[in-house]
């Protein structure tokens, strides 16, 4: 079933596809400012849980507009390589003419993706965001370009979506993780002292002069729901310096699209968000991202508890939801499939008329 939607001068055409997986296999596996997209909400196809295909209106690949009036056209071969960082598997698929230019623009992607880690995570006590909380509270401290960007994008999504995603929610995030290990909740009184120390309203950010002022000890940032989308989209941002649009990174529930493969409208990828099923999502110089409980959670006394924490609420969410958002950018879709699963079906109106720029679903399902 096809349906066409003109956005401006921009054809979108929706359609439910059987097609499941990559556009072709890898050729090799090495372990170790894209352009927007527009979008507006598609209310009535998302309701009836139809599968969402993407396809921006055909044109050349930049190599090719790139070239001179009669020169050859490169040869572009397909290439993979794939790296642990921030805790996940990134995978990069990616044209180009040779394998040594292939090699040389991943490498650099993961590199810039591995500055990132060293800047924003959480489990690292030696990264930039860890040592920023130990440093003396309410005194303004100059951070790096990468923090102050992931900063003030966060506060900027936690405004918007009234807290419901949250960077700092750090104590609570490394209470939810012992609980989990532990097979045991959190005392109340614990939670409600790591309540006191978490919150974006503690964080006060001078983006021009990259100074950070914390309003209270012990607190603790936490970029788990925007940190491999904004990665995401630095690494694309290197292959597109490297001349090397043509590329999907893979950073697990955040896929990152470059420019379609060669011969095609557009990439090929399948989705499966725990709750929905699986689903084929085709889309070009734009990003997806699913956010759930299918593989992390904890089961406390036959209770079901998400990993995904209601900043609000201070405790894990306990019903079983999915979302997948499809936005211009990584960063934006891996932070607000994070707030949807929060709001739930219930502030999806409301969450989708601050973001027209995004298309965002939630599915809920009972737990078992």
């Amino acid at each position: 079933m096809n349906s066409t939607v003109v956005f401006g001068t921009r054809m979108v055409r929706v359609t439910v596809s059987a097609t499941l997986g990559w556009d072709a296999p890898a050729e090799h596996t090495t372990p170790k400012a894209p352009n927007a997209m527009h979008f507006k909400q598609i209310a009535a196809i998302l309701s009836l849980g139809l599968l969402l295909v993407f396809v921006p209106s055909c044109a050349p690949t930049r190599a090719a507009r790139n070239a001179a009036p009669g020169e050859a056209q490169p040869t572009l071969t397909r290439h993979e390589y794939a790296r642990v960082l921030m805790g996940s598997k990134c995978r990069i698929v990616v044209y180009a003419p040779s394998e040594p230019a292939a090699a040389a623009a991943c490498a650099a992607a993961f590199d810039r993706v591995h500055r990132l880690e060293q800047a924003l995570s959480d489990y690292d006590p030696n990264s930039e965001a860890a040592r920023l909380t130990r440093l003396p509270p309410r005194e303004w401290h100059t951070v790096s370009p990468d923090l102050a960007q992931a900063l003030a994008k966060s506060l900027d999504i936690a405004r918007k979506t009234d807290g419901a995603f949250d960077p700092a929610m750090g104590p609570l995030t490394k209470l939810w993780r012992k609980a989990r290990s532990d097979g045991a909740l959190p005392p109340p009184e614990t939670i409600a002292e790591a309540r006191t120390r978490s919150g974006y309203r503690h964080i006060e950010l001078n983006s021009d002069a990259q100074r950070v002022r914390l309003a209270v000890v012990g607190m603790g940032l936490d970029f788990g729901g925007i940190g491999k989308g904004l990665a995401a989209d630095e690494a694309l941002a290197v292959l597109t310096h490297y001349a090397l649009p043509i590329a999907l990174i893979d950073f697990g529930g955040d896929l990152r699209a470059g420019d379609p493969p060669p011969g095609t409208d557009a990439w090929s990828v399948e989705i499966r968000d725990g709750v929905a099923g699986a689903r084929t999502v085709r889309l070009a110089n734009a990003a997806v991202a699913t956010s759930g409980d299918l593989e992390r959670f904890i089961d406390i006394g036959g209770h079901r508890y998400s990993h995904i924490l209601d900043p609000r609420r201070g405790f894990g969410i306990e019903r079983r939801v999915a979302a997948t958002v499809i936005a211009p950018e990584g960063w934006l879709a891996d932070s607000l499939a994070s707030a949807a699963c929060v709001l739930g079906p219930e502030g999806l109106p409301d969450l989708r008329a601050r973001f027209p720029e995004a298309i965002i679903e939630v599915s809920t399902a009972d737990t078992p």
